[in-house]
């Protein structure tokens, strides 16, 4: 389907509808992507750093409280040992919880196993940890335990939350990777919809102007023509737009123009063509005119010579009446005289 037989408003409404339709794509993509990236930080921020907290905070309960345990195993006061054991039952309570809460927060195979790792090294530590704590009740010297047995379980133990605690880092800085993957996919994605955009609008925008403005123009120039008189000026209409509906009008403006300039040139043609004969048969009578305007005058002239002529006569015959009564006159003196 040629372009030029849409309708002009259907033409920039298609126009005008892709670019808002890429301009809704692109939208629906940025927000797209905005939610994965707010996923992800929200992932990182309630989940990775909170475990990466428990853990650093778990590691350091567990350094406090081997603190508390050797000095609590080299201690005679009895009060302070029992002070040292009390702050190392509030402390394991609390190591406790977050080792419960780590047991929630952590659901990959490999943090699980680092977490039964822990549990173990923890749960041989402390039974060590007690075996030997009553042995230093019963007054034993437990300083060789301590160092040769008790000490290597604790750094077991503690090295065990370490490698929690590097997996914990590991997985924060894949999440930070992630994040900023998603950051670089979406302002990647932006830009390409955003350049393609530009570029599909601007060519909608000079397709449809120039299939608007290049009819406008050649109608505009055909009627200044027609304006100057210049009928002969070829009007190609095409498309079955309102630009091709005016160029078709104007086309049959100028025909009909031509027909009425032929026929009013035919009509002059004959009004000249009467008008000469015309004026031939006034010179005709003009002639004709001065020719009995002479035979008048000849007329008049021998009118008024008969005139005279029977003037003359009438003078005559009254001469010739008295001649004639004389000669009565004589002839009645005649007779009398006979």
């Amino acid at each position: 389907m040629k372009v030029s037989n849409l309708k002009v408003g259907s033409r920039l409404g298609l126009a005008f509808g892709l670019v808002l339709l890429i301009t809704a794509l692109i939208a629906t993509m940025g927000a797209w992507r905005l939610g994965t990236l707010k996923s992800s930080s929200q992932h990182v921020a309630t989940v990775e750093l909170e475990r990466q907290s428990l853990v650093q905070a778990w590691l350091s309960d567990i350094h406090l409280n081997w603190a508390r345990t050797l000095a609590s195993l080299k201690a005679v006061d009895v009060a302070y040992i029992d002070a040292l054991k009390k702050d190392m039952d509030a402390t394991s309570v609390t190591t406790v919880a977050k080792q419960k809460r780590m047991e929630e927060l952590v659901q990959d195979s490999q943090g699980k196993q680092l977490m039964a790792d822990i549990a173990k090294a923890r749960d041989t530590y402390r039974s060590k940890r007690d075996e030997i704590r009553d042995l230093a009740k019963l007054g034993e010297d437990v300083s060789v335990q301590v160092d040769q047995t008790l000490r290597p379980l604790s750094e077991k133990y503690i090295a065990a939350i370490d490698k929690l605690s590097q997996h914990m880092g590991a997985a924060l800085k894949n999440s930070q990777a992630e994040m900023a993957s998603v950051a670089d996919t979406g302002q990647t994605l932006l830009g390409v919809g955003a350049v393609v955009a530009i570029a599909l609008g601007a060519l909608l925008a000079y397709l449809a102007t120039h299939s608007i403005t290049v009819p406008v123009r050649h109608a505009l120039q055909s009627a200044e023509a027609m304006a100057g008189g210049n009928l002969s000026v070829a009007i190609h209409a095409q498309g079955k737009d309102e630009t091709g509906q005016l160029l078709q009008a104007l086309a049959g403006m100028k025909d009909n123009f031509a027909h009425i300039v032929s026929d009013v040139r035919n009509n002059a043609e004959s009004v000249a063509t009467a008008s000469a004969e015309i004026s031939h048969g006034n010179n005709d009578l003009s002639a004709r005119t001065e020719s009995q305007a002479s035979a008048l005058e000849q007329t008049a002239a021998s009118m008024e010579e008969l005139s005279s002529t029977v003037k003359q006569n009438a003078d005559n015959a009254r001469q010739a009446n008295q001649l004639a009564m004389s000669a009565s006159t004589v002839a009645i003196q005649g007779g009398e005289v006979v």
